[in-house]
This record gives C-alpha cells, sequence and structure tokens, in this order.
C-alpha cells in the first residue's frame, strides 16, 4: 500500500494517520523511535510497517506482482503499492463516506499545521507532495502516468518504473480484483491490530 491507502486504513486520528505516513519517510528500530517522537506516531510508523509485512504475504499482491513485465518485478513492491492506491481513489465512494478530496485537503492541511510531524524525508517532500497533488493523482491512467514517470527518476536505477503503466492498462481487471481481496482483508487486520 502506497500513501493513500495508510492514510485511510490508519485510525480517524491526525497523529496515527500521518504516522502511518511516516512510515515511508523514517528509519529506525521502534525502541529508538519511541526515545525520538510521540507515542502516537510512533504507533502509527508500527502500523505502517505492519501493513506493509501483511500486504506482502498476500496471495492476492504476490499474483500482482507477476503480472508485471520482467523487467519491472524488481521494483514490484513499489509499483503494485501504487497501483492498489489507483484502485483505492477509483473505489473510495464505495469503501468511505468522507469525500476523497476533502480527505486529502484534510491530510495536508494537518501536515501543514503540525510542522513538528514533518519528520524524517517527509519534510523535504511535503512541499512537493502538496503543490503536485501526489494524492489526488492516482485516480486516473493519466495521473498515474505521471506518478510512474516521478517515481522512476528517484535514480538511475528506477528508470524502468516509468512504463509500468503499460502493465497496469494490461492487466488492469486482474490487478482490481486483486486490491478488493487485499482491501478486504487489510481493513480488517488494522480494526484488530490498532492500538
Amino acid at each position: 500500500m502506497n500513501y493513500l491507502s495508510h492514510l485511510a486504513l490508519a485510525p480517524n486520528t491526525d497523529a496515527a494517520r500521518i504516522g502511518n505516513l511516516l512510515g515511508d519517510f523514517v528509519k529506525g528500530t521502534e525502541i529508538s523511535l519511541r526515545q525520538l517522537y510521540p507515542e502516537e506516531l510512533v504507533d502509527g510508523i508500527m502500523l505502517h510497517r505492519a501493513i506493509d509485512k501483511f500486504t506482502d504475504k498476500q496471495p492476492a499482491f504476490i499474483a500482482s506482482r507477476k503480472l508485471l513485465a520482467p523487467e519491472r518485478r524488481r521494483y514490484a513492491g513499489v509499483v503494485v503499492d501504487l497501483i492498489y492506491d489507483h484502485f483505492l481513489s477509483v473505489h473510495w465512494d464505495d469503501l468511505y463516506d468522507q469525500p476523497l478530496d476533502n480527505f486529502i485537503e484534510e491530510i495536508y492541511t494537518t501536515i501543514d499545521e503540525k510542522k513538528e510531524w514533518q519528520l524524517g524525508t517527509l519534510k523535504e517532500a511535503f512541499p512537493y507532495m502538496k503543490s503536485q497533488n501526489w494524492l489526488g493523482c492516482y485516480g486516473t491512467l493519466e495521473g498515474m502516468n505521471m506518478t510512474f514517470r516521478r517515481v522512476s527518476s528517484r535514480s538511475r536505477f528506477t528508470t524502468l518504473i516509468a512504463d509500468t503503466h503499460l502493465d497496469l492498462e494490461k492487466h488492469y481487471n486482474e490487478f482490481e480484483v486483486h486490491f478488493h481481496e487485499i482491501y478486504h482483508d487489510l481493513r480488517k487486520f488494522v480494526a484488530e491490530h490498532s492500538p
């Protein structure tokens, strides 16, 4: 699961949501993080890690990885997470009562207001996340194409990610089925494992 999924799956508090997002932006052991950051943020970071671990073991996730072209499979963890955020955006209204645009605006506002929560590399990434509306780009194929290109530009080793839109378009229905299987199970998992 990528940024949008982690934010949506988190318990409905600002600290839990931002903590769950921070899982992609901070490093360290649970002990070291608890010495540095507020407890509720660290609970979110640990939930993020639990979600990733749970997702990576699911048969549907493993099947999604195999749908990628062989040259992109080494990036499957990142790429499939992005693809699942696309389907979360597409099916948001079936899953949540709050409109997606309102949810995204709430997240950006919270991060803006809580500068002290802009930990790790989030402080550098957030201005781009907000100005380019990363959370709002997942809902269209054009937005996904831009997202794949943006992620592919991180280093010379990730350039092959740019063409992931070909995999998404070729296997769209299969990815969608996999997303629904995993997301349903993830919501139950999070409900059982949230503090």
